[in-house]
């Protein structure tokens, strides 16, 4: 009997050792017949992109921050292999990647890292959990879920910050189904932010839509190329909502298409729109930011929508929404501007593209706005050449927030960061009180090819006097002169936009670097003195200097292979800069003090991620159990007869086993 009963405890260890292995250690190199996963499983996903300019490569998305995973489905148009993964700058040197094919009613699923240009080798063990996977006469598809941070030092951790999502496929199965072959040119990557906890919701019957379309040929010696042009809003009795936007993709517009923003168009001092705007209505537009462009196209400043390569449209919070219509607070015109890239100067391209932007007279809880905040945009934005690290700081003044923001403050729901192609990393700071509060946002791997707006996991609440600073790094190794602020993309930007309620008069919250800085730091090199007119509150990009020279002249005459630029960063950003406060394009908001610098406080530090400390040591925490069982020698006569046995509270089979090791031990003490 005695050793019957130890045979039976013998198959329950043995069974649950092979459960935890499959729990808590799947193989890097798995592979699973078809029938063993989930034949019927049927996701509403958050997110959709599609990866590469044909349209082979899509992947859907939806984060659980509550699981702390996210679950991926891939849909690839080919009978071979594919790999997907995450990258921070679409390299493969650090790339978290899998492998995946489906042959023979069998799934392939193999986790890797990248460690250069060459194959990836297989992870330790694999954090990839295949939950469906099927192949047919076009397309294979497979659905799989990863931790948001699986604590593997050989795996990428996801964040709400930029990521690279690395794509390859091949049309045949790998040879010997040890692993891909070189895909050759059936790569890329793409741009997301993996773990937005928006997009698509579903539209209700009361949304109504305005199509916006554009058909551009581009010039075939520009590699950059902006175009703006104003719409009418849809004229209606009654006041409705801005709640969302999607894109339509047209002819090209996939490949050349970089970013089409829209901006509110307002008057000078809040009188009706119509006079100045409507002349523009059915006019193709004109070229941004030149000298054709007219001077009534800088009164459209007001953030409203944006969309950039690899953003997905956004629908905004079910209690909030932009006022459209000068009668309603908001604007009767909208400006887009729209930037195309033809990097390669190709010649005879045309580009179509379309936004379905969503109304409703169903109308939310709380008007929403938007403040622009950073660097103004003036010529004290100065990045030295051949510099891999300078920062720009641009603050939004206590003064400033003290006078626009009501006592119950605003709250933030939504930030967009922007910079042009020397940015590598943005970050908002927010501080209060003579303390540095948790940041508003971070991007540690900024790429201006990728702009999407971030919805927060919560909302921030902005109090008056607080204090908000846009910190922008810099890397200028390959320019030979300085770069400026402007409105090219080989110029720059350190900017912030946030999404707010409720709406408030506040366009802009701005600050430069005060030109006092500039000359006791530059001034025996050149920059003297400057304008007595000198309007820091306009767009001012390369005034005079002293002498009869400019300020850009004078900056790429510097000897700055002699200087100590870090010494000169740290003088430029924690010096005194020039407040700009505005309602909007030149209505400028009364403050008591113009001048503004970092304010004096403790720095704000984060708390430690306790995942993975969780992971290591789970019974710390009381989320798992661990069930000793010692078999003494004299109770079935030989030493071999012990056993530790550990289970496992948190698999899904522990369970039964619990209950039939107990049963074992009453039955093993009775006898």
């Amino acid at each position: 009997m005695a050793w019957s009963i130890l045979a039976l405890l013998t198959l329950l260890v043995t069974w649950m050792e092979s459960v935890a292995a499959k729990d808590m250690n799947l193989r890097s190199d798995m592979k699973i017949h078809l029938s063993e996963l989930d034949d019927n499983i049927s996701l509403g996903h958050s997110h959709q992109s599609v990866l590469d300019p044909e349209g082979i490569f899509t992947v859907l998305w939806t984060p659980d921050l509550k699981k702390q995973e996210v679950v991926f489905e891939l849909h690839v148009q080919t009978l071979g292999w594919f790999g997907f993964g995450f990258s921070s700058n679409g390299n493969m040197r650090g790339a978290d990647i899998i492998t995946a094919w489906v042959k023979d009613g069998q799934l392939y699923l193999q986790d890797r890292h990248g460690i250069g240009d060459t194959r990836p080798p297989l992870d330790d063990h694999a954090d990839w959990r295949p939950l469906h996977a099927r192949e047919n006469d076009t397309h294979t598809v497979l659905i799989v879920a990863r931790d948001i941070n699986t604590c593997d030092p050989q795996d990428y951790l996801l964040t709400n910050e930029t990521v690279r999502m690395i794509y390859a496929w091949d049309d045949q199965d790998p040879l010997d189904n040890s692993g891909p072959n070189y895909h050759g040119q059936k790569r890329g990557n793409r741009f997301a932010l993996v773990l937005l906890p928006f997009h698509h919701a579903t539209v209700t019957n009361d949304v109504q839509t305005w199509r916006v379309r554009q058909k551009k040929t581009l010039p075939p010696k520009k590699d950059t190329f902006y175009w703006c042009h104003i719409e009418a809003v849809p004229k209606a009795k009654t006041k409705h909502h801005y709640i969302g936007f999607d894109m339509i993709y047209g002819q090209n517009s996939r490949a050349y298409l970089h970013h089409a923003v829209a901006f509110e168009c307002v008057s000078r001092d809040g009188s009706p729109t119509k006079e100045i705007f409507e002349k523009y209505i059915g006019h193709p537009g004109f070229e941004c930011y030149t000298p054709n462009m007219p001077p009534d196209f800088y009164l459209c400043e007001r953030f409203l929508i944006n969309w950039a390569i690899g953003s997905e449209g956004e629908l905004l919070p079910n209690h909030v929404g932009y006022p459209l219509g000068d009668l309603h607070g908001g604007t009767d015109y909208v400006l887009f501007q729209t930037h195309y890239s033809n990097i390669e100067l190709h010649r005879d391209i045309t580009v179509e593209w379309g936004m379905d932007i969503y109304y409703t007279d169903k109308l939310r809880e709380q008007d929403a706005g938007n403040i622009a905040l950073g660097h103004s945009i003036v010529f004290s934005l100065t990045v030295p050449p051949r510099t891999p690290h300078w920062i720009v700081s641009g603050h939004c003044a206590s003064e400033c927030t003290a006078q626009a923001i009501p006592e119950e403050g605003i709250n933030v729901f939504m930030v967009f960061l922007h910079g042009h192609y020397l940015a590598r990393a943005i970050r908002l700071r927010h501080f209060r009180g003579g303390k540095e509060l948790k940041p508003l946002a971070t991007d540690a791997y900024f790429d201006a090819d990728f702009q999407q707006s971030r919805m927060l996991t919560e909302e921030v609440k902005l109090l008056p006097g607080d204090h908000l600073t846009v910190e922008c790094d810099y890397d200028s190794l390959d320019r030979a002169n300085g770069t400026y602020s402007g409105w090219a993309s080989t110029d720059e930007m350190c900017q912030a936009f946030i999404n707010y309620y409720p709406r408030i008069d506040l366009a802009l919250c701005r600050s430069a670097t005060h030109p006092s800085v500039l000359q006791d730091l530059y001034g025996s090199y050149g920059v003297t003195s400057f304008p007595k007119d000198l309007d820091l509150s306009t767009y001012v990009f390369d005034p005079q200097v002293g002498g009869g020279r400019k300020y850009q002249e004078v900056m790429n005459g510097l000897p700055w292979e002699s200087l100590n630029k870090k010494e000169l960063n740290e003088k430029i950003m924690y010096g005194d800069h020039a407040i700009k406060c505005q309602y909007n394009y030149g209505q400028k908001l009364e403050v008591k003090e113009t001048i503004t610098r970092y304010p004096k406080s403790k720095p704000y530090v984060a708390q430690e991620d306790a995942t993975c400390n969780l992971k290591m040591h789970p019974s710390s925490k009381g989320q798992d159990l661990t069930y000793t069982l010692i078999v003494s020698p004299g109770t079935a006569g030989s030493q071999k007869q012990k056993q530790i046995v550990q289970v496992i509270s948190g698999s899904k089979s522990s369970g039964p086993f619990i209950l039939g090791l107990v049963f074992c031990l009453l039955l093993l003490k009775s006898l």
